[in-house]
């Protein structure tokens, strides 16, 4: 049991990415979601409480944040398996150490957001990782080329051929996306001789949610851990 020296206090965290901002509050009992904001409302949200903790990816909104404690690379507690850990994003570093705290020392972390990060952890070391497009991204990529292809919203369809536009593209991105994880996780136990416990994060982790386990605050969670507020 850790103990909360300021339980008393409200803070407001803060993940602020590249597409949107997700907010939740901890009163130091129980963390609640707020939901998720435009980075044009950052500003009037963060004016509501005094203490708060952010990640963010993107500096050109920080001013609107300036009281937030702005975690940097250098405040997580993360081996690396390679040199330039302060060029690794900070969601990506905070994700990890939530992971290892909460989870296992040996996983792969996927977080799905703008982007679809898949990282690895081995015995509590970083080892690397992968970038690839987000979901949402996707659609909207092929919806913006192609004319006759409308823009779906993001579901997770499971066919085994498409018979109409809505099933081929939403039952090839599940088929794409899941294939490319198994491929993955089996080339990691294959070429570390490990089982890894597969954890998956991010505002469209849920449609990943049959491939391991989902848990959408995992990055609040960790910035109030690495302040020892949880």
């Amino acid at each position: 049991m850790r103990f909360c020296w300021n339980c008393g206090m409200k803070w407001l965290t803060l993940d602020v990415g590249n597409t949107s901002v997700d907010a939740c509050v901890f009163d130091g009992r129980e963390l609640v979601y707020l939901g998720k904001f435009s980075h044009q409302e950052l500003g009037e949200l963060a004016k509501r409480y005094e203490n708060i903790l952010a990640s963010c990816v993107k500096p050109s909104v920080q001013n609107q944040i300036a009281k937030a404690f702005l975690f940097k690379p250098e405040d997580v507690p993360i081996k690396t398996a390679f040199e330039g850990k302060e060029k690794v994003g900070i969601d990506r570093l905070l994700n990890l150490y939530g992971a290892l705290e909460f989870y296992a020392d040996t996983c792969l972390l996927v977080s799905a957001g703008t982007a679809l990060v898949a990282d690895v952890l081995v015995d509590g070391v970083f080892e690397g990782g992968f970038i690839t497009l987000g979901l949402g991204a996707r659609l909207r990529c092929l919806h913006e080329r192609a004319e006759l292809i409308p823009l779906f919203p993001l579901e997770s369809v499971d066919v085994p051929l498409g018979k109409d536009t809505r099933s081929a593209l939403l039952g090839g991105l599940k088929k794409e996306v899941f294939y490319y994880l198994e491929g993955l996780l089996r080339e990691l136990r294959e070429n570390y001789k490990r089982d890894f416990k597969v954890i998956l994060t991010g505002g469209d982790g849920w449609f990943l949610k049959d491939f391991g386990v989902y848990d959408p605050l995992l990055i609040h969670r960790a910035m109030l851990r690495l302040k020892r507020l949880l």
